[in-house]
């Protein structure tokens, strides 16, 4: 601490010794601050350009290394009339020169006709990170948040496993507004698909975070950022869905906004009905060396699921450098689940000499809540820079109940079923994170970040099972109460500037201290880990010739298992799969480097490798003749590679294609049953968007995406892929209507083997994906848009992990 006190201190003398610059802020003319306006610093003679900025956040400016002279300063944003030749003047004896606000007026002019000349693509790709527009998407509309990530390059939705990877990686963090879900990956899963995309604005997919983000997430972080109209007075939207698959679902949206002098009020709330399906057909076979089994089995379940999330919050903006801000977030949903599962077991291939056949009547219901409150301090020092501070409180509640009757055609006795299973786990979660963010420029262009958080996790879960036909009895052996606890400490710091007038640098260190506690209270079982890890980034970017930029990047990272894959306790999935989690799971690290190449700022190729240590994979697994069970390991050592080639192309007026091309190849090496294993891959993966626009308020859409067969370690999967297609109406500036199909020729469906010493399994699952929609939105109030105020909580990490 001392170390930056005096860091700090030595750059504000350097800024009053070495160099002059110019500080100034912009605002309306209601004295209310504008971010991202463009502010150029001209000359006074000839009014040429001498150095051009952007306002931050708090709508401060600064112009760094000024020569004594004269000049203009000029200010303009869409929307408002240029404000310019405001005069000023730097002498030789000068260091620093507060100016007068600059004001920019609105623009009230009002256009009688607007063509529209281009449609902004589904998918930009820049630098840094890729961003998949979804409020301006037409097959995104009436779809939920997961239908829209499973079209967006580079990210694979596992429907059966209730997974998601970037890149070919798991240890995706996702985040909402940058504040992290702090959710196991199976109910951010289950979040994203009952949140409606109509409440999205952008999804941004970043594959080398900064120093500045949490060490966690070893593929990287999809940020999903929420409408929130920032307009003057009052304005919102509100827009309506329905449409149907095999099952029906309707969707519908409120978003409202109020924004005066000091205050901006701001809320959405939104809610979902529908239907799905599971249909699950598996083909096993087992092999001891003494005997061999086969096993079929068909599930087929119906989902129905209803929900509802809301956020509501307001800023309040003190002075022109001071915000204190206070958003709630809530999310409810409830899903029933009833189906059969049909198992037949034999000891031929033919299945002449079956010892057990059984059909399994199963029931779920999961009412979840996940409600999460936020206090944010902003303020913009004079010569210090920005802080800004964070305080997270969050609950995470879910009751899951599974009913499993079971009626047996045919039974030995070596292999008599559970007949009655009866399953109950409530779990509750608390989070509370705090965290202090502090930007400083130097006068040199250099910026420097720092900060700090802290992080508490109580994850409380108490499975309890019963068995019985007639007769339920608690079965302790099967019943499990876990608690786990979990300390993170974070400290880090970067520094960013340019080494030359082309080459731009960031180098960043993150040091995280946690402390873990895992206890099995009904197995007696007890696994507590303390450990610090110091987390190196590197970023370069360099302009070497017109038009062509070249960066670089490099990251270390973690990922920490997910709460309920410590749990050791059984969850049935039916009397005969279980999936049980493991105490002794240990985290797995990345390092990650990117080689990008950009043209004209469009056309972007790029190199990455990931080399990954205890890598967690679940393996699927034959217990015994009957019994499969579902566990997560370590494994050893795994190696991804990836290019990636993402270009636009114009093919005639009125119609572009976006297209991606990723190529991978992965290695992976791991240990099944005591069994050294390794496993190798090239795959592949096209994203192709096409964007029409017809004239007359008409524009359309044509997506798709095509994944080659792959390899996940056992887990061999076949070709998969999908086509969107939708078609919008603009009937006037206010009301849109947008008819779409998901997925037309249902070819979107999870098709694999396993293949492993003494067990190999085959598996064909397909899910309600062939949907039609229709949604009608419409916009009421004030649309002249002013500054938006971006900002993330401290909760980012430990949502995540919640299952």
């Amino acid at each position: 601490m001392k170390k930056y006190v005096v860091l700090s201190l030595l750059a504000l003398f350097s800024q009053y010794v070495y160099c002059q610059y110019i500080r100034g802020n912009v605002q309306d003319s209601g004295r209310k601050v504008l971010p991202f306006v463009n502010v150029l610093l001209l000359n006074s003679t000839d009014s040429s350009l001498v150095k051009g900025t952007v306002s931050d956040t708090l709508g401060h400016y600064s112009f760094y290394n000024i020569q004594p002279g004269k000049y203009l300063l000029s200010a303009s944003m869409v929307g408002y009339k240029n404000t310019s030749v405001l005069p000023v003047s730097i002498t030789s004896s000068s260091a620093t020169l507060q100016v007068d606000k600059l004001i920019l007026e609105e623009d009230t002019q009002q256009l009688k006709e607007i063509t529209v000349v281009e449609k902004r693509p589904f998918v930009e790709q820049y630098m840094d990170r890729m961003v998949v527009n979804v409020a301006n998407s037409i097959i995104a509309s009436g779809s939920t948040v997961l239908e829209v990530l499973e079209k967006a390059p580079g990210v694979t939705v596992d429907r059966q496993n209730d997974m998601l990877q970037l890149r070919g990686k798991d240890g995706v963090i996702v985040q909402i507004d940058g504040k992290q879900t702090y959710l196991p990956m199976p109910d951010v899963v289950a979040l994203l698909r009952s949140m409606p995309s109509d409440n999205v604005e952008q999804i941004e997919l970043i594959t080398n975070p900064s120093a500045k983000y949490d060490a966690a997430g070893n593929s990287g972080i999809i940020n999903i950022r929420l409408k929130k109209n920032n307009s003057v007075g009052t304005n919102g939207s509100v827009s309506l869905g329905g449409g149907s698959g095999r099952y029906e679902r309707e969707r519908g949206s409120l978003q409202l906004n109020h924004r005066s002098k000091r205050f901006n009020f701001f809320g959405n709330y939104s809610a979902n009905r529908g239907g799905n399906y599971f249909n699950l057909k598996t083909n096993q076979t087992r092999d001891n060396g003494e005997s061999r089994t086969y096993s079929r089995q068909n599930t087929y379940i119906r989902f129905r699921q209803h929900g509802h999330n809301a956020k509501t919050g307001v800023d309040y903006f003190l002075d022109d450098n001071t915000t204190l801000g206070i958003v709630w977030t809530g999310i409810w949903s409830y899903l029933h689940e009833d189906g059969t599962a049909e198992s037949m077991f034999g000891r031929d291939y033919n299945y002449d000499l079956v010892f057990l056949q059984a059909t399994t009547d199963k029931t779920i219901t999961t009412p979840a809540s996940n409600q999460v409150f936020n206090i944010n301090f902003q303020h913009a020092f004079r010569k210090l820079g920005q802080i800004s501070m964070d305080v997270d409180r969050g609950w995470f509640k879910r009751n899951f109940s599974n009913t499993l009757l079971t009626y047996v055609l045919i039974s030995e006795d070596e292999a008599d079923p559970l007949q009655g299973l009866y399953l109950n786990m409530p779990t509750e979660i608390k989070i509370t994170t705090f965290k202090i963010d502090h930007q400083l420029t130097f006068a040199s262009g250099w910026k420097m970040e720092a900060g700090a958080k802290h992080s508490y996790v109580h994850n409380d879960n108490d499975l309890m099972v019963s068995r019985g036909v007639e007769v339920q009895v608690p079965d302790a052996d099967l019943s499990n109460h876990f608690l786990y606890t979990e300390r993170v400490n974070a400290l880090y710091a970067s520094l960013t500037g340019k080494l030359n007038n082309e080459m731009d640098v960031q180098f960043g260190l993150r040091a995280e201290h946690t402390r873990s506690e895992a206890n099995s209270l009904t197995l007696h079982e007890l696994q507590k880990l303390d450990y610090l890890n110091l987390f190196p980034s590197l970023f370069l970017s360099h302009q070497f010739i017109k038009n062509h930029s070249l960066g670089f990047s490099y990251s270390y990272r973690i990922d920490r298992p997910n709460y309920q894959a410590l749990n050791p306790a059984r969850s049935y999935v039916d009397p005969y799969l279980f999936s049980q989690g493991n105490a002794y799971l240990k985290p797995q690290y990345t390092h990650s480097l990117e080689l990008k190449h950009g043209f004209n700022e469009k056309i972007f190729t790029s190199l990455s490798a990931s080399y990954i240590s205890d890598q967690v994979f679940f393996v699927l697994q034959a217990v015994d003749s009957i019994l499969t069970e579902r566990t997560p390991l370590n494994g050893r050592n795994s190696q991804v590679y990836n290019l990636t080639l993402t270009f636009p192309y114009t093919i005639t007026k009125g119609w572009n294609l976006q297209t991606t091309l990723m190529g991978s190849y992965s290695y992976f090496q791991f240990t099944y049953q005591d069994i050294p294993q390794r496993a190798e891959q090239f795959s592949g993966r096209l994203n192709a968007s096409n964007a029409f626009v017809f004239g007359k308020g008409w524009t359309a859409e044509l997506s798709g995406w095509l994944n080659t067969p792959g390899i996940d370690f056992l887990f061999h999967s076949h070709w998969m892929g999908s086509v969107d297609a939708g078609i919008q109406k603009e009937i006037s500036s206010q009301l849109k209507a947008k008819l779409s199909m998901q997925d037309v020729f249902h070819t979107n469906r999870i098709i694999g083997d396993i293949i492993a010493p003494g067990f190999t399994s085959n598996a064909h699952l397909s899910f309600d994906t062939q949907i039609v929609m229709l949604n009608l939105t419409y916009t009421f109030g004030n649309q002249l848009l002013k500054g938006i105020r971006q900002r993330k909580t401290g909760s980012e990490e430990e949502l995540q992990r919640t299952n």
